[in-house]
């Protein structure tokens, strides 16, 4: 086999491994949805007497909590390397991690990117590959492996998160990252095979209270 054909046939699988974990997570956004849900719920009673951080870090504290809860029927449980907070199913080989995410999250024309920079070892952890101009969409190819070699032998998902306080509202979607820039922000993700997540309107808190939202706990 040349090295094109090659080449195309890599691709080819790793694109049909992609579609199947992505048919795997579609398949339960019900339940993670209502794990983004639960957060908010816990967010709805922060009020300006709480410390300025308790918005965000009350909501990851509770996502995290749920997803493991909720998903742990379907075989996900709970990792925790290094304040590193994952949901792994390790049959599948998928490890969600919940990130707060830029603007652009839940926009399916936008490239999000996490909004807070991420330390070595997570970025090690997750085996993102630095890249300062990723542009996946134009070279295919240089995707990396859909179940890389790394630590966690998963796919890395990030449940990325924004609130939008102009007009009252949380936006969030599934992404697969990929890379980093050299400031350490996850800015590169699989474009084409985002899961934007719709957060009924009724389920989003009133975040009158001006509280810091970005809560991000791996250091590392």
């Amino acid at each position: 086999m040349n090295s094109a054909l090659n080449n195309n046939f890599i691709v080819q699988r790793q694109t049909e491994s992609i579609s199947t974990t992505k048919d795997h997570l579609v398949s339960n956004l019900g339940i993670i949805t209502e794990a983004i849900q639960r957060g908010l719920s816990v967010r709805r009673m922060m009020t300006e007497n709480n410390p300025v951080t308790s918005s965000g870090q009350y909501f990851y504290g509770e996502v995290v909590r749920a997803l493991r809860e909720l998903l742990k029927p379907v075989g996900y449980e709970k990792a925790s390397i290094r304040n590193v907070e994952l949901t792994i199913n390790k049959t599948e080989g998928i490890a969600i991690y919940l990130c707060s995410g830029c603007e652009q999250t839940g926009n399916l024309s936008g490239a999000p990117q996490s909004i807070r920079q991420r330390g070595d070892f997570t970025l090690e952890l997750l085996s993102l590959k630095y890249d300062d101009s990723p542009n996946i969409d134009l070279f295919p190819e240089l995707l990396p492996e859909a179940k890389p070699q790394n630590k966690l032998n998963c796919e890395v998902w990030f449940l990325l998160h924004f609130f939008d306080k102009t007009n009252n509202s949380v936006k969030a979607e599934l992404a697969r990252a990929i890379s980093y820039d050299k400031k350490g922000f996850v800015t590169g993700f699989d474009r084409k095979n985002r899961i934007i997540i719709n957060i009924d309107s009724d389920e989003i808190v009133d975040i009158a209270p001006d509280f810091t939202d970005v809560i991000d706990f791996d250091i590392g």
